[in-house]
C-alpha cells in the first residue's frame, strides 16, 4: 500500500491506495498545502499502526495468538 497526495484546485488531500491502485482510505478533509496533507497521512499511518499493535486474538484454548 502507498499514500498519494492529491491536489484539487488550491487544496490538498491524501489517499491510501492498495497494490491495484484502488482507494483503501482517504482524508475526510482537505488541507491548504501538500506538506500538511502529507503530515496528516503520516499521522493516520501512525494511528493505524498503533491500532494494529493493540489487536489481539484469543484461540479456543484461551491463548493469545
Amino acid at each position: 500500500m502507498h499514500f498519494q497526495i492529491r491536489q484539487a484546485e488550491h487544496l490538498w488531500s491524501w489517499v491510501l491506495l492498495n497494490e491495484a491502485d484502488e482507494t483503501v482510505a482517504e482524508s475526510s478533509r482537505t488541507f491548504p498545502s501538500a506538506a500538511q496533507a502529507s503530515a496528516a497521512a503520516l499521522a493516520f499511518a501512525h494511528l493505524v499502526s498503533r491500532a494494529g499493535k493493540s489487536l489481539t486474538v484469543r484461540s479456543s484454548s484461551g491463548m493469545l495468538l
